[in-house]
């Protein structure tokens, strides 16, 4: 008998992947989140978190944690899709001197552009544009035999927000679930009014991204809602005024989407909940990751 180790270093590496998706963790664990009414906003934040309104929400299903790369490895072996960063000119990675651009740089590194070590795929996956998160969104409503909310059209893309199909949190839901579903009484940060508690943040997380729900969850049981890595929602941004629910979310390349929750780059200040954020669908970076939602059948 040949001792083959090239063989042997492959099934130690497919052995520890595997490790990292329990039965059924290859699609995230959702929560059933009951609606109800809030107000959203915040009238001592930031000029584009006023006024304070009162909004509906209506039952939801959202994922306990952010889509770690474990996840999103399995979308990418089996859908052999390419990210923008591996079509494009890579990532923003984190250096002393602050965020830069890097080619090859995609969802397979660290923060810093290091290729990440299998034993840190619980890690939220980083680099990932809006519109990868919307195909491993549309990849997962296969996977389940659901119907996709997200049609890609050349440069338009249509959302069929009444589809069953998994997709990204609406920015109310999202506040709403990081606000533990109150109405009124709201820590600050997502489960405490001690962002320690629940978040790795600039003050705690030594300047790295941390596995998915290390700290404390929330009132609803889900995790990292503050801080460890920023996350997409599904609506445009409106600096002017929250955005409402839409089905043609125009051209790829002009329209801002919206980010929640700040991550371990950022102080305290930008993780509070009803923090709000933007970037444009095909950016990405060492700190902005995404969890997943879907309607009621």
């Amino acid at each position: 008998m040949i001792f083959c180790p090239e063989k042997v270093i492959c099934c130690l590496t497919l052995f520890c992947f595997c490790s990292l998706l329990l039965p059924g963790q290859s699609q995230p664990d959702m929560i059933l989140i009951k609606g109800g009414s809030f107000l959203m906003g915040d009238s001592s934040g930031d000029a584009d978190e006023k006024p304070p309104h009162r909004v509906f929400v209506q039952d939801f299903y959202m994922a306990k944690t952010e889509v770690t790369v474990a996840q999103f490895r399995a979308f990418i072996d089996a859908a052999g899709y390419r990210t923008d960063a591996e079509t494009g000119d890579g990532s923003f990675v984190w250096d002393s001197t602050g965020w830069v651009k890097r080619d090859g740089v995609n969802w397979r590194h660290t923060e810093f552009g290091r290729l990440r070590d299998v034993a840190e795929y619980r890690c939220p996956v980083l680099h990932v544009s809006w519109n990868d998160a919307a195909q491993y969104c549309n990849w997962l409503s296969r996977k389940a035999g659901l119907k996709i909310v997200y049609n890609f059209q050349k440069d338009t893309l249509i959302a069929d927000t009444g589809a069953n199909g998994y997709r990204l949190p609406f920015e109310n839901e999202w506040e709403y679930a990081a606000a533990d579903g109150r109405e009124y009484r709201r820590d600050r940060f997502s489960g405490s009014p001690k962002i320690g508690d629940v978040a790795w943040y600039s003050g705690n997380a030594a300047k790295k991204v941390h596995g998915a729900g290390e700290k404390k969850a929330n009132g609803l049981g889900l995790f990292d809602m503050t801080g460890n890595a920023w996350e997409w929602c599904h609506d445009r941004y409106d600096a002017n005024a929250y955005s409402k629910e839409t089905t043609t979310l125009g051209p790829l390349k002009d329209a801002l989407r919206v980010l929640r929750g700040g991550s371990w780059n950022n102080n305290a200040r930008h993780c509070r909940i009803t923090n709000r954020t933007s970037r444009f669908p095909d950016f990405r970076d060492g700190n902005l990751g995404f969890r997943v939602a879907r309607n009621i059948d």
